[in-house]
């Protein structure tokens, strides 16, 4: 693997690209080996590793504080003053919120918008779904990513439960969704999609 293509993918999907370069690496990745096509597709997807890291004690996976002093201590030292002087906003959303509105235009959903990434296309959603509501077909402009949280939610003929994944590629068209229980997903699309 070209350990140059494998840093810009992994600055890619850190968000640390330029436009210029994210684009130069969009129309590199085509034509480069399947290896390179795999970590793309692995970085990009972060999401997917919800339930990898939900069904793990927390403890386990925390690093200790000797590697945290390291890894800071290496950032400070960098010289690097773009990270340095990043001056991106934090954005916290808390659970006691009243900021849920209701579907526009299915019953029984209400909606918390997470995140809006204007610069790489999706919005990240909280739903809840109340029980025995359908979800119409509809096609995806982009991919769908849904995770869901508690609750049951039928999709193309499977049942998905607390801690599935579900992964729809843009171009496809999703039948009917459907939950018996009601449900809680967090769902990621296309901004154009919702």
């Amino acid at each position: 693997m070209n350990k140059e293509l494998k840093d810009k993918i992994i600055l890619e999907s850190l968000g640390l690209l330029d436009k210029k370069e994210s684009e130069e690496l969009r129309n590199q990745l085509p034509d480069s080996h399947e290896e390179d096509k795999m970590l793309a597709s692995e970085m990009n997807n972060l999401v997917s590793l919800f339930p990898k890291v939900l069904n793990r004690s927390l403890d386990k996976m925390l690093p200790s504080i000797s590697v945290k002093e390291k890894l800071f201590s290496k950032i400070n030292s960098s010289g690097n003053k773009e990270i340095k002087n990043d001056k991106r906003e934090f954005n916290f959303i808390f659970s006691e919120s009243d900021d849920w509105i209701q579907h526009p235009e299915v019953a029984g959903i209400q909606v918390r918008q997470l995140s809006l990434n204007k610069e790489k296309e999706y919005v990240m959603l909280l739903l809840k779904v109340a029980a025995d509501t359908e979800y119409p077909s509809h096609h995806h402009s982009g991919a769908e990513e849904c995770y869901v949280i508690e609750g049951d939610l039928y999709a193309q003929g499977k049942i998905l439960g607390p801690g599935d994944f579900h992964h729809a590629e843009g171009g496809t068209d999703h039948e009917p969704l459907y939950t018996k229980n009601g449900c809680t997903v967090i769902l990621v699309v296309d901004p154009k999609d919702y």
